[in-house]
């Protein structure tokens, strides 16, 4: 684990689960699982999935750092407070608020959808994991307008953390179009918060690192394709 602040690890150990769980849960509905049947067990395999394979990646990067092939960093310690930020990324952190503000509109307008929705559904026939997803979006709605305030004013303290946040709105979205609780809003979320998701991750790598590849932005991209497509391919 040499190089990683104990922060970016639990990103990568949460994106890792989620990654595990599109894969696995998408496997099971094509197989013909419905999507109750499919959400628990999905989770709990994917998610160990994902960390195994996250362990060994982190096994292979300490030897390659140990071999000196592999330099390792910090990623909390660049992160440039608001009066250290340079013209270039002030310029980058004016381009990507909006993107995050988007996100956050999208989120709360699904989620207040999904209760209304929920209020009128017969109370026989409602989903209680539709009305804790409507309050997760309500949740992360109001949660990234508070970070895009933050990026729009140049502290870019949360970044990681609203990469996380989109990322995970942009999965629960994704079961969303699989249970079809309000499948349009949901498709526009997938792809507004799949955005801001890669974008944030995208922006970490530019104020941290700037060299090699932005891995986590990529993971993010195929993360979210993967949302939308595969549960428009397999309702």
């Amino acid at each position: 684990m040499t190089g990683v602040a104990p922060g970016r690890l639990i990103s990568w150990g949460i994106t890792a689960v989620l990654l595990g769980w599109v894969v696995v849960y998408n496997v099971m509905r094509v197989g013909g699982s419905t999507p109750a049947d499919a959400a628990l067990p999905s989770f709990i395999v994917g998610g160990i999935i994902g960390i195994v394979v996250l362990a060994v990646a982190m096994f292979v990067r300490a030897r390659l750092i140990r071999a000196g092939r592999l330099h390792p960093m910090n990623v909390d310690a660049d992160v440039p407070d608001p009066a250290a930020v340079t013209p270039d990324q002030r310029r980058v952190l004016s381009a990507a608020w909006p993107v995050v503000a988007a996100a956050a509109v999208a989120e709360l307008a699904t989620g207040l959808w999904m209760f209304m929705d929920w209020r009128g559904t017969p109370s026989f026939a409602r989903a209680t994991a539709e009305l804790v997803m409507a309050g997760w979006f309500v949740f992360a709605g109001l949660w990234m307008g508070w970070e895009a305030r933050n990026i729009r004013d140049m502290d870019a303290g949360g970044i990681d953390s609203v990469a996380l946040g989109a990322l995970l709105t942009t999965v629960l979205a994704g079961v969303g179009i699989s249970r079809q609780f309000v499948t349009g809003m949901q498709i526009i979320t997938v792809i507004v918060a799949g955005l801001a998701s890669v974008v944030a991750y995208w922006l970490v790598w530019y104020l941290v690192r700037r060299r090699g590849v932005p891995g986590m932005a990529i993971a993010a991209g195929l993360i979210s394709v993967a949302a939308l497509l595969i549960p428009l391919f397999t309702r």
